[in-house]
Protein backbone atom coordinates (compact mmCIF):
# COMPACT_ATOMS: atom_id res chain seq x y z
CA UNK A 1 0.00 0.00 0.00
CA UNK A 2 1.18 3.25 -1.06
CA UNK A 3 2.20 5.98 1.31
CA UNK A 4 -0.63 8.31 0.51
CA UNK A 5 -2.95 5.74 1.02
CA UNK A 6 -1.66 5.07 4.68
CA UNK A 7 -1.39 9.18 5.45
CA UNK A 8 -3.02 9.47 8.52
CA UNK A 9 -4.20 13.26 7.40
CA UNK A 10 -4.83 12.59 4.34
CA UNK A 11 -7.44 9.37 5.84
CA UNK A 12 -8.54 12.02 8.38
CA UNK A 13 -9.47 14.85 5.84
CA UNK A 14 -11.53 12.03 3.73
CA UNK A 15 -13.34 10.77 6.97
CA UNK A 16 -13.94 14.00 7.46
CA UNK A 17 -15.22 15.12 3.86
CA UNK A 18 -17.71 11.91 4.19
CA UNK A 19 -19.22 12.92 7.37
CA UNK A 20 -19.58 16.68 5.89
CA UNK A 21 -20.99 15.81 2.80
CA UNK A 22 -23.31 13.28 3.73
CA UNK A 23 -26.92 13.87 3.32
CA UNK A 24 -28.39 13.59 6.92
CA UNK A 25 -25.31 15.30 7.63
CA UNK A 26 -26.23 18.53 5.87
CA UNK A 27 -29.75 17.97 6.71
CA UNK A 28 -29.27 18.35 10.20
CA UNK A 29 -27.10 21.68 9.75
CA UNK A 30 -29.80 23.64 7.85
CA UNK A 31 -32.35 22.55 10.17
CA UNK A 32 -30.55 23.93 12.97
CA UNK A 33 -30.00 26.59 10.91
CA UNK A 34 -34.33 26.99 10.86
CA UNK A 35 -34.37 26.50 14.01
CA UNK A 36 -31.78 29.53 14.93
CA UNK A 37 -33.47 31.80 12.67
CA UNK A 38 -36.73 31.25 14.46
CA UNK A 39 -35.57 31.62 17.75
CA UNK A 40 -33.80 34.62 17.04
CA UNK A 41 -36.76 35.86 15.30
CA UNK A 42 -38.89 35.17 18.53
CA UNK A 43 -36.23 36.73 20.77
CA UNK A 44 -36.07 40.01 19.12
CA UNK A 45 -39.73 39.71 18.86
CA UNK A 46 -40.06 39.35 22.68
CA UNK A 47 -37.75 41.89 23.61
CA UNK A 48 -39.15 44.72 21.47
CA UNK A 49 -42.59 44.09 23.48
CA UNK A 50 -40.82 44.10 26.42
CA UNK A 51 -41.32 40.57 27.69
CA UNK A 52 -37.42 39.70 28.04
CA UNK A 53 -36.05 39.68 31.57
CA UNK A 54 -33.99 42.20 32.21
CA UNK A 55 -30.45 40.35 31.73
CA UNK A 56 -31.44 39.04 28.61
CA UNK A 57 -33.03 42.33 27.17
CA UNK A 58 -30.01 44.18 26.61
CA UNK A 59 -28.22 41.43 25.45
CA UNK A 60 -30.81 40.45 22.27
CA UNK A 61 -30.80 43.16 19.68
CA UNK A 62 -34.26 45.35 19.23
CA UNK A 63 -34.05 45.27 15.27
CA UNK A 64 -35.73 42.42 13.45
CA UNK A 65 -33.22 42.86 10.71
CA UNK A 66 -30.69 41.26 13.15
CA UNK A 67 -32.18 37.93 12.76
CA UNK A 68 -31.81 37.70 9.09
CA UNK A 69 -28.04 39.28 9.46
CA UNK A 70 -27.73 35.96 11.57
CA UNK A 71 -28.93 33.73 9.67
CA UNK A 72 -26.71 35.39 6.97
CA UNK A 73 -23.64 34.74 8.66
CA UNK A 74 -24.39 30.83 9.77
CA UNK A 75 -25.13 30.37 6.17
CA UNK A 76 -21.65 31.88 5.43
CA UNK A 77 -19.79 29.84 7.65
CA UNK A 78 -21.23 26.42 5.99
CA UNK A 79 -20.13 28.21 2.41
CA UNK A 80 -16.89 28.52 4.10
CA UNK A 81 -16.62 25.27 5.73
CA UNK A 82 -17.88 23.92 1.99
CA UNK A 83 -14.82 25.55 0.49
CA UNK A 84 -12.42 24.44 3.21
CA UNK A 85 -13.27 20.82 1.48
CA UNK A 86 -13.15 21.67 -2.26
CA UNK A 87 -9.35 23.19 -2.10
CA UNK A 88 -8.31 19.86 -2.43
CA UNK A 89 -10.60 19.15 -5.30
CA UNK A 90 -9.51 22.31 -7.71
CA UNK A 91 -8.37 25.50 -6.84
CA UNK A 92 -10.69 26.95 -9.46
CA UNK A 93 -13.98 25.29 -8.28
CA UNK A 94 -12.45 26.70 -4.90
CA UNK A 95 -13.03 30.25 -6.68
CA UNK A 96 -16.46 29.50 -7.43
CA UNK A 97 -16.67 29.05 -4.12
CA UNK A 98 -15.07 32.17 -3.10
CA UNK A 99 -18.00 33.84 -5.80
CA UNK A 100 -20.91 32.59 -3.84
CA UNK A 101 -19.51 33.76 -0.55
CA UNK A 102 -18.52 37.35 -1.52
CA UNK A 103 -22.44 37.60 -3.49
CA UNK A 104 -23.93 36.21 -0.15
CA UNK A 105 -21.96 38.58 1.64
CA UNK A 106 -22.96 41.63 -0.66
CA UNK A 107 -27.00 40.26 0.20
CA UNK A 108 -25.99 40.55 3.85
CA UNK A 109 -25.07 44.09 3.76
CA UNK A 110 -27.96 44.43 1.26
CA UNK A 111 -29.92 43.47 4.32
CA UNK A 112 -27.68 45.69 7.03
CA UNK A 113 -29.07 48.82 4.66
CA UNK A 114 -32.64 48.27 4.31
CA UNK A 115 -32.75 47.80 8.32
CA UNK A 116 -31.20 51.37 8.70
CA UNK A 117 -34.42 52.77 6.08
CA UNK A 118 -37.57 54.35 7.71
CA UNK A 119 -40.72 52.34 7.10
CA UNK A 120 -41.85 54.93 4.36
CA UNK A 121 -39.01 55.77 3.02
CA UNK A 122 -38.26 59.30 0.41
CA UNK A 123 -35.99 59.36 -2.18
CA UNK A 124 -34.96 63.10 -1.49
CA UNK A 125 -34.05 62.05 2.08
CA UNK A 126 -32.90 58.60 1.63
CA UNK A 127 -31.43 58.31 -1.81
CA UNK A 128 -28.19 58.40 -0.49
CA UNK A 129 -28.70 54.58 0.97
CA UNK A 130 -30.92 54.02 -1.60
CA UNK A 131 -28.33 54.12 -3.87
CA UNK A 132 -26.14 52.34 -2.21
CA UNK A 133 -28.15 49.17 -1.37
CA UNK A 134 -29.13 49.69 -5.31
CA UNK A 135 -25.29 48.89 -5.96
CA UNK A 136 -24.54 46.29 -3.55
CA UNK A 137 -27.44 44.36 -4.71
CA UNK A 138 -26.16 44.69 -8.14
CA UNK A 139 -22.91 44.12 -7.19
CA UNK A 140 -23.97 40.51 -5.80
CA UNK A 141 -26.24 39.42 -8.53
CA UNK A 142 -23.00 40.08 -10.96
CA UNK A 143 -20.63 37.72 -8.57
CA UNK A 144 -23.37 35.21 -9.18
CA UNK A 145 -23.29 35.17 -13.02
CA UNK A 146 -19.68 35.39 -12.77
CA UNK A 147 -19.85 32.04 -11.14
CA UNK A 148 -21.69 30.49 -13.75
CA UNK A 149 -19.56 32.30 -16.80
CA UNK A 150 -16.25 31.39 -14.83
CA UNK A 151 -17.61 27.51 -14.38
CA UNK A 152 -18.21 27.43 -18.08
CA UNK A 153 -14.70 28.83 -18.98
CA UNK A 154 -13.15 26.68 -16.67
CA UNK A 155 -9.99 24.03 -18.35
CA UNK A 156 -9.12 20.95 -15.94
CA UNK A 157 -5.45 20.92 -16.14
CA UNK A 158 -4.77 17.35 -15.06
CA UNK A 159 -4.05 18.15 -11.79
CA UNK A 160 -7.01 15.52 -10.36
CA UNK A 161 -5.18 12.90 -11.75
CA UNK A 162 -1.64 13.83 -9.84
CA UNK A 163 -1.62 11.72 -6.21
CA UNK A 164 0.80 13.95 -4.87
CA UNK A 165 -0.35 16.83 -5.49
CA UNK A 166 -4.42 15.80 -4.53
CA UNK A 167 -2.31 14.68 -1.01
CA UNK A 168 -0.90 18.04 -0.71
CA UNK A 169 -4.22 19.89 -1.14
CA UNK A 170 -5.60 17.61 1.53
CA UNK A 171 -3.04 19.20 4.28
CA UNK A 172 -3.76 22.92 3.24
CA UNK A 173 -7.39 21.88 3.80
CA UNK A 174 -6.73 20.49 6.90
CA UNK A 175 -4.89 23.78 7.84
CA UNK A 176 -7.62 25.72 7.01
CA UNK A 177 -10.12 23.80 8.89
CA UNK A 178 -7.59 24.38 12.10
CA UNK A 179 -7.50 27.84 11.47
CA UNK A 180 -11.29 28.18 10.94
CA UNK A 181 -11.74 26.00 14.15
CA UNK A 182 -9.36 28.68 16.10
CA UNK A 183 -10.22 31.73 13.93
CA UNK A 184 -13.87 30.93 14.91
CA UNK A 185 -13.11 30.36 19.08
CA UNK A 186 -11.55 33.58 19.05
CA UNK A 187 -14.02 35.49 17.25
CA UNK A 188 -16.96 34.65 19.95
CA UNK A 189 -14.67 34.62 22.76
CA UNK A 190 -13.83 37.87 21.57
CA UNK A 191 -17.36 38.82 21.02
CA UNK A 192 -18.57 37.15 24.48
CA UNK A 193 -15.94 39.31 26.02
CA UNK A 194 -15.52 42.85 24.32
CA UNK A 195 -19.16 42.78 22.32
CA UNK A 196 -17.39 43.83 18.99
CA UNK A 197 -18.59 42.83 15.48
CA UNK A 198 -17.60 39.73 13.93
CA UNK A 199 -14.53 39.87 12.32
CA UNK A 200 -14.19 35.73 11.30
CA UNK A 201 -14.25 36.42 7.52
CA UNK A 202 -11.85 39.06 7.76
CA UNK A 203 -9.62 36.59 9.45
CA UNK A 204 -10.22 33.71 7.40
CA UNK A 205 -9.50 35.48 4.18
CA UNK A 206 -6.39 37.06 5.22
CA UNK A 207 -5.64 33.23 5.81
CA UNK A 208 -6.79 32.06 2.31
CA UNK A 209 -4.33 34.85 0.68
CA UNK A 210 -1.34 32.90 1.82
CA UNK A 211 -3.25 29.37 1.14
CA UNK A 212 -3.81 30.94 -2.25
CA UNK A 213 0.23 31.21 -2.55
CA UNK A 214 1.13 28.03 -1.25
CA UNK A 215 -1.16 26.71 -3.59
CA UNK A 216 0.91 28.15 -6.47
CA UNK A 217 4.13 26.98 -4.85
CA UNK A 218 2.78 23.48 -4.45
CA UNK A 219 1.68 23.19 -7.93
CA UNK A 220 4.90 24.04 -9.39
CA UNK A 221 6.50 21.60 -6.96
CA UNK A 222 4.34 18.59 -8.87
CA UNK A 223 3.90 20.10 -11.51
CA UNK A 224 5.92 23.20 -12.85
CA UNK A 225 4.93 25.26 -15.59
CA UNK A 226 4.25 28.94 -16.16
CA UNK A 227 0.61 28.62 -17.11
CA UNK A 228 -0.31 26.93 -13.74
CA UNK A 229 1.76 29.42 -11.72
CA UNK A 230 0.28 32.99 -13.75
CA UNK A 231 -3.30 31.19 -13.29
CA UNK A 232 -2.72 30.16 -9.44
CA UNK A 233 -1.03 34.07 -8.96
CA UNK A 234 -4.01 35.71 -10.22
CA UNK A 235 -6.77 33.61 -8.53
CA UNK A 236 -4.67 34.52 -5.07
CA UNK A 237 -4.56 38.96 -6.84
CA UNK A 238 -8.65 37.86 -6.54
CA UNK A 239 -8.76 36.76 -3.63
CA UNK A 240 -6.94 39.76 -2.21
CA UNK A 241 -9.27 41.68 -3.56
CA UNK A 242 -12.15 40.57 -2.09
CA UNK A 243 -9.69 40.67 1.09
CA UNK A 244 -9.86 44.43 1.33
CA UNK A 245 -13.60 44.76 -0.44
CA UNK A 246 -14.23 43.32 3.57
CA UNK A 247 -12.63 46.30 5.12
CA UNK A 248 -14.35 49.30 2.53
CA UNK A 249 -17.04 51.11 2.55
CA UNK A 250 -20.19 49.80 0.99
CA UNK A 251 -20.15 51.44 -2.26
CA UNK A 252 -16.34 50.52 -2.64
CA UNK A 253 -16.02 47.08 -1.63
CA UNK A 254 -18.89 46.00 -3.70
CA UNK A 255 -16.76 47.64 -6.57
CA UNK A 256 -13.81 45.67 -5.75
CA UNK A 257 -15.85 42.88 -6.00
CA UNK A 258 -17.16 43.14 -9.22
CA UNK A 259 -13.59 43.90 -10.73
CA UNK A 260 -12.43 40.84 -8.76
CA UNK A 261 -14.62 38.67 -10.98
CA UNK A 262 -14.44 40.17 -13.93
CA UNK A 263 -10.51 39.33 -13.61
CA UNK A 264 -11.57 36.20 -12.77
CA UNK A 265 -13.45 36.15 -15.79
CA UNK A 266 -10.70 37.75 -18.25
CA UNK A 267 -7.82 35.30 -16.51
CA UNK A 268 -10.66 32.19 -17.49
CA UNK A 269 -10.77 33.19 -21.01
CA UNK A 270 -7.64 34.04 -21.50
CA UNK A 271 -6.27 30.47 -20.35
CA UNK A 272 -9.11 28.67 -22.17
CA UNK A 273 -8.55 30.85 -24.96
CA UNK A 274 -4.75 30.74 -25.47
CA UNK A 275 -4.19 27.71 -23.45
CA UNK A 276 -2.26 26.21 -26.51
CA UNK A 277 0.12 28.67 -27.63
CA UNK A 278 0.83 29.23 -24.07
CA UNK A 279 1.57 25.36 -23.95
CA UNK A 280 3.80 25.76 -26.74
CA UNK A 281 5.76 28.15 -25.27
CA UNK A 282 6.37 26.85 -22.20
CA UNK A 283 7.28 23.51 -23.70
CA UNK A 284 9.41 25.31 -26.00
CA UNK A 285 11.22 26.72 -23.22
CA UNK A 286 11.79 24.07 -21.32
CA UNK A 287 13.37 22.55 -24.10
CA UNK A 288 15.62 24.94 -24.39
CA UNK A 289 16.30 25.28 -20.75
CA UNK A 290 17.82 21.29 -21.12
CA UNK A 291 19.93 22.16 -24.48
CA UNK A 292 21.46 24.83 -22.83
Amino acid sequence: MSEYTVCWPVRCYDALRRHWECPATLRCIYSALVVIFICSACAIVLNVCGLLPEPYAGVVPRSPFYAIRMAFNLILVVEVLGLIFIVADSVSLAMCKQLEIMALLLLRESFTDISLLNMRPSLENDWPLLAQIGVTSVSGLLLFAFRVIFRRLHISRGHKNIRGYIGAKKYISLFLLLIFILGGAYDLGRMAVTGEKTAFFHIFYTVLIFTDILLVLTGQYFMPSFQATFRNSGYAVSTLLMRMSMGAEHLTGALLCVFAGLYLLGLAWTISRFSEQIGDSADDAGRRSLTL
